[in-house]
C-alpha cells in the first residue's frame, strides 16, 4: 500500500476525525437554525434529539429540556392520537395535522412529517420528525371562513329582522295598552307574558340588525379605551362583588387612542364581562370562595395595536366548542338565558373597527379573550402636527356648541380661523377678504330665504374656497356625502378628523 494513503497513519486519522467533527458541527448548526422543529424519538416516543426551533415552539428554554419528555405522553394534547402514528410502520402520509400542547398546557396545531428509521433486524429503531406550527395560520383561515359565512348570513338576517320589526312593534304597543286596563290575575299574567316575550324578541331583532347592517352609520372618534373600561367596571363592580366575583384591572396609563364608536366598544366590553360572569357563577355557587373567582381586564400597546384582554378563571371553553363560539345563535346557556348573539355581535363590531378578537386559553385554564385594535393618533389632544400649508378658514354655523373646540383645533394646525356669528356677517367678511375654506350650516338662510352657502360661493372672497356644509339632520357617517355643487355634506356634531381632511384637501 502506498504510504501516503495508509489510514493507520495518526495524522490521517486525526484529519479524518477533524473533518467528521466539522461536518457534524455544520449539520448540527443547519438543523438548529431551521425554521421547522426537528426531532428524533425512540420507537416508544422518547425524545433523543431536538433542535432549538422545537424547544421554542413548545415553550421550553433549550432543546435539552425536551430530552426528558415522551412525545406520546407529554406533547400530544391527546396521547391516544399519538399512538397510531407510532404504530403505522412505514406507511406514513407526507404531512399530518396533530394537536400538541406547550409547556404551559396551551394547545397548538402542528403539521407533522415523520419517517421511521429501520434497524438491521427490520424493526423501527427511531422516528425522525419535521414539525411546523400552523396555529396562527389556522386561526387566520378560520377568520376568513367566518367572515365569509357572516357576509352570506347577513343579507338574509337583515331582511328577516326588518320584516319582524313591524309586527313586534304592534304586539308590544297593543299589549302595553291592554295592560293599562283591569284584568283578572290570569289574564294579566298572560298579557304580561306576551309583552315580555315580544320585548325579548325585539331585543334579538335589534342584535340582528346591529350584526348585519355593518354599522355604517356609526360615528367614529378618538376613544380612550381605559376610560370606557373604568366606566363599565364602576357600574358593574358592585353587582359582581355581591355575587362573589372579583374584578382586577391592569391598565396601561400610556395607552394610545383608538378610532371608534364609544357605544359599540362599551357593548364589546359588557358582552365579554357578562360571558365571564356567567362562566364564573357555577364556581361561586360551588363554594369555591368569593376570592377565587375573578375577571381580569388588561390593556397594553404592542406594535401600534391597542390590546384589550378580558380573562376569567372559570372552567374554560372546551375544544369542541371553540369553532362555534362566534356563530350566530350558538350558545351553551340554558334556554331563555341567552340568544347566542353576544360574541357574534362582538366579533362584528371589532372587525368593523379594523381589529381582531381571539380566544387564547386552554380548557380548564379559564377563558381569555384578546381584542386587538389599531392605535390612532388623537387629534383632539395632540396639536403637535401641523398642516402642510396654512389656510384661511371661515366658519359660519350659529348655535353649534363645539365651535370653540373646532376653532382651537384648526388653529393648532396652523390655520387662521374666523368664526362668524351669523350669515350676514359671514357674507360681509367674504366681501372684504379671501378664504381658502368655508364651513357653513347647510340650512342657514338670510332674511329673504336665500342659502347663505350659495351667497358665499358667489362672492369674490370665497369663489375658490372649499365648501363643507354641515347638517344636524344627517345620520352620523364615517364618510362625507357629496352634493351637486362640489361641496361636502357632513353630519353635525363634527368629527374633527373628517373635518380636517375636507378643509385641508387630503
Amino acid at each position: 500500500m502506498n504510504p501516503q494513503f495508509d489510514l493507520a497513519e495518526p495524522a490521517i486519522l486525526d484529519a479524518l476525525r477533524d473533518a467528521l467533527v466539522r461536518s457534524e458541527a455544520r449539520y448540527g448548526a443547519l438543523i438548529d437554525r431551521a425554521g421547522y422543529g426537528v426531532y428524533r424519538s425512540s420507537a416508544e416516543g422518547q425524545l433523543v434529539d431536538a433542535n432549538s426551533a422545537l424547544a421554542t415552539m413548545l415553550g421550553y428554554r433549550a432543546p435539552s429540556d425536551l430530552l426528558r419528555l415522551n412525545l406520546i405522553r407529554d406533547i400530544y394534547a391527546d396521547p391516544d392520537t399519538g399512538a397510531p402514528h407510532r404504530q403505522t410502520g412505514a406507511s406514513f402520509a407526507d404531512w399530518v395535522d396533530a394537536r400538541w400542547k406547550r409547556r404551559d398546557g396551551s394547545p397548538i396545531t402542528v403539521r407533522l412529517s415523520m419517517r421511521p428509521i429501520i434497524g438491521p433486524a427490520g424493526q423501527i429503531e427511531f422516528f425522525d420528525g419535521l414539525v411546523e406550527d400552523v396555529t396562527d395560520r389556522q386561526r387566520h383561515d378560520e377568520l376568513l371562513r367566518r367572515n365569509e359565512r357572516m357576509a352570506t348570513l347577513g343579507t338574509t338576517l337583515a331582511g328577516v329582522a326588518h320584516e319582524l320589526n313591524n309586527p313586534l312593534a304592534a304586539i308590544i304597543g297593543f299589549s302595553q295598552l291592554l295592560l293599562k286596563k283591569s284584568w283578572t290575575a290570569d289574564d294579566r299574567a298572560a298579557l304580561e307574558a306576551i309583552n315580555h316575550e315580544a320585548i325579548r324578541s325585539a331585543t334579538i331583532v335589534r342584535d340582528l340588525l346591529s350584526l348585519t347592517r355593518g354599522r355604517e352609520g356609526a360615528r367614529r372618534a378618538p376613544v380612550n379605551l381605559n376610560q370606557i373600561i373604568g366606566y363599565i367596571v364602576r357600574t358593574r363592580r358592585y353587582a359582581l362583588e355581591t355575587t362573589g366575583i372579583g374584578c382586577v384591572l391592569d391598565l396601561d396609563s400610556t395607552l394610545p387612542m383608538v378610532t371608534g364608536d364609544p357605544t359599540q366598544l362599551e357593548q364589546v366590553l359588557l358582552n365579554l364581562m357578562n360571558n365571564a360572569e356567567q362562566a364564573l357563577r357555577p364556581c361561586v355557587d360551588a363554594d369555591h370562595g368569593p376570592s377565587a373567582a375573578y375577571i381580569a381586564i388588561r390593556t397594553r400597546c404592542e406594535n401600534q395595536e391597542v390590546i384589550l384582554e378580558v380573562e376569567d378563571n372559570g372552567p374554560g371553553i372546551p375544544d369542541e366548542s371553540r369553532a362555534h363560539i362566534w356563530d350566530p345563535f350558538w350558545t351553551t346557556k340554558e334556554e331563555g338565558s341567552g340568544t347566542g348573539l353576544g360574541l357574534t355581535v362582538v366579533h362584528g363590531i371589532i372587525a368593523d373597527h379594523g381589529g381582531t378578537i381571539s380566544l387564547e386559553s386552554a380548557p380548564g385554564f379559564g377563558a381569555r379573550f384578546v381584542v386587538r385594535l389599531p392605535a390612532s393618533p388623537d387629534p383632539r389632544i395632540s396639536g403637535a402636527s401641523r398642516a402642510i400649508r396654512p389656510l384661511d378658514v371661515l366658519i359660519v354655523d350659529p348655535g353649534a356648541s363645539d365651535l370653540v373646540f373646532v376653532e382651537r383645533f384648526l388653529t393648532s394646525r396652523g390655520h387662521a380661523v374666523i368664526n362668524a356669528a351669523n350669515g350676514e356677517l359671514a357674507v360681509r367678511l367674504a366681501g372684504q377678504t379671501t378664504f381658502d375654506a368655508v364651513v357653513c350650516a347647510a340650512g342657514l338662510v338670510d332674511h329673504d330665504g336665500l342659502s347663505i352657502a350659495s351667497i358665499l360661493r358667489s362672492t369674490s372672497g370665497c369663489a375658490r374656497a372649499r365648501f363643507v356644509l354641515s347638517s344636524r339632520d344627517l345620520p352620523c357617517a364615517t364618510q362625507p356625502h357629496s352634493v351637486t355643487d362640489g361641496s361636502a355634506l357632513i353630519a353635525h356634531p363634527y368629527d374633527v378628523e373628517e373635518l380636517r381632511r375636507l378643509i385641508e384637501g387630503d
